[in-house]
């Protein structure tokens, strides 16, 4: 009789368990308010929640819209449309032949009324030397030529790959004071990106001089983008005859990337006899013989068929010799354009390791009127303390310096690090040592006479960053810390606004020292 006592107690046990649980599930909370930790919720689990509402980071964004400038001031005037260009040159030119002896002070304007055009959040930080810097940039911009073309530098992370917030820049620039064309492209591309749809043969390899180095590379000629391709002479195929790269319009792109009329190519060393082949549109050919044994060169040539016809293709052929390419530019004779300079995982200290001759030679062969670094979130993930911050900001103090010794009276715009977030149990949360950083940045920046634009501040601050991952459409990726094409526009279109108020009060204080200075 024993041996049948022990099957009977498992199955009392077993009734027992089933029923418990089933009368637990009857007396569940019902309540929407019931504790995340009591009582287990799987998408609560997937999609964290954010410390800010995206309702909330949507009344930020609104803010700045209620802000924007009202143009009722008579010391007002719109910038002049690339469109009306032509026709107000001759009589541009007559107004500054008449105001040729009045002296302007082209170093400095009169802020004082940047509350009213401008939310404190969307306003540049910087001392009266970098805002006179500032205004050396609108300076050549008031030009009625604005000739030869006037370059902008965007170098960035990660965070403007794509041509991603450059691009809508760029377009909004070029519809004022004139120009086109996508500026310099890398000639290999790591990803794909919107100002120009690039394909190459097989045999090219790129390298940078930021991320992981390649070890085989025993130069520092990684020229203006910090990289440069190469065809790899170990996986030519003898049967082909060139390396070639080629460029075609991307149709999501700007149109105004795809009109242009000069290209550039800068190179690193050229070993051996080259020549360098164009083809325009199918048809067009020009054959150019690069300089052998030279470790810099800047080839501008004109592309005066796209004066009459739009583009459609460009294929750069090389022959005879595996030369260094740091990058393929286009862009007009005139008017502006902005280069979008992306360096994944950089942290933006990378300048002061290139090749000093050629980094400074290439600069110098184009027009640079402003300068724009905009890194720090690299960094961020690294950072352990306000010491490490501060030893960062040290760090990049010497990559403004550079610039500034390369580029004097250019001036420098730091956009530090935007809002990024990581998991904490059930929500997101900003990294606590993110401000460390920005403060780093903003301080380096400041005591160097550069202009310092707060991202981070510009999105909310802290949590915003979750908040701009759940707007709808979402202003940011999921990985929480890439801003989505929405949202990176955005941001794009509220950096312009802090320009524009800039430019309005600049332009405001030449007509009030016009009207003083009048016979």
């Amino acid at each position: 009789m024993s041996n049948n006592i022990h099957p009977v107690r498992k199955t009392l046990v077993f009734f027992v368990a089933v029923w418990a649980g089933i009368i637990a599930f009857m007396v569940r909370p019902h309540s929407d308010r019931s504790v995340f930790s009591d009582w287990p919720r799987w998408n609560q689990t997937s999609q964290p929640v954010a410390s800010m509402s995206p309702e909330k980071a949507q009344v930020i964004l609104d803010g700045y819209t209620a802000s924007a400038p009202v143009r009722d001031s008579l010391a007002y005037s719109e910038p002049v449309s690339a469109d009306d260009t032509k026709n107000t040159e001759s009589s541009n030119a007559s107004k500054v032949d008449e105001a040729v002896n009045v002296e302007l002070n082209l170093l400095g304007y009169d802020r004082g009324a940047v509350n009213q055009f401008l939310h404190e959040n969307l306003q540049l930080s910087g001392n009266s030397v970098a805002f006179g810097a500032l205004g050396n940039f609108f300076a050549a911009l008031n030009a009625p030529a604005r000739k030869p073309t006037i370059h902008v530098l965007h170098y960035g992370d990660s965070q403007i790959e794509g041509d991603r917030i450059t691009g809508h820049l760029r377009n909004a620039w070029q519809s004022v004071w004139g120009g086109s064309g996508p500026g310099f492209l890398s000639p290999v591309s790591p990803i794909p990106t919107l100002a120009m749809r690039q394909s190459w043969s097989d045999d090219w390899r790129r390298y940078a001089r930021f991320g992981k180095k390649d070890t085989s590379i025993q130069h520092d000629r990684f020229g203006l983008m910090a990289a440069f391709a190469q065809p790899d002479s170990d996986q030519l195929d003898s049967t082909l005859a060139a390396a070639t790269l080629r460029f075609e319009p991307h149709p999501r792109g700007y149109r105004r990337n795809s009109s242009f009329n000069q290209l550039h190519v800068a190179l690193g060393q050229v070993i051996e006899p080259t020549t360098l082949t164009l083809t325009l549109n199918e048809l067009d050919t020009v054959s150019v013989a690069l300089q052998p044994e030279s470790l810099y060169q800047h080839l501008s040539l004109p592309l005066t068929a796209l004066d009459s016809v739009a583009f459609e293709s460009l294929e750069l052929q090389f022959d005879g010799g595996y030369p260094e390419v740091n990058g393929i530019g286009m862009w007009t004779d005139s008017g502006i354009v902005v280069h979008n300079l992306a360096m994944r995982g950089s942290s933006g200290t990378v300048f002061r390791q290139l090749d000093r001759e050629q980094f400074s030679r290439q600069l110098g062969a184009i027009r640079t009127e402003l300068v724009m670094l905009q890194y720090g979130g690299n960094t961020v993930p690294y950072i352990k303390d306000v010491a490490s911050a501060q030893r960062y900001g040290n760090w990049f103090t010497s990559q403004i310096r550079l610039f500034q010794s390369l580029l004097p009276d250019v001036p420098i715009i730091v956009i530090g690090p935007s809002d990024m977030a990581r998991k904490s149990g059930a929500r997101m949360e900003t990294y606590p040592q993110l401000t460390f950083v920005r403060d780093a940045l903003k301080q380096a920046t400041l005591a160097n006479n550069a202009l310092y634009w707060d991202i981070f501040e510009v999105m909310g601050g802290e949590g915003s960053m979750a908040a701009w991952v759940q707007s709808d459409p979402p202003l940011a990726s999921s990985d929480h810390i890439h801003f989505t094409p929405s949202g990176a526009k955005q941001i794009a279109e509220l950096f312009r606004q802090s320009i524009q108020a800039e430019w309005t009060l600049w332009q405001n204080t030449q007509a009030e020292q016009i009207i003083v200075h009048a016979p």
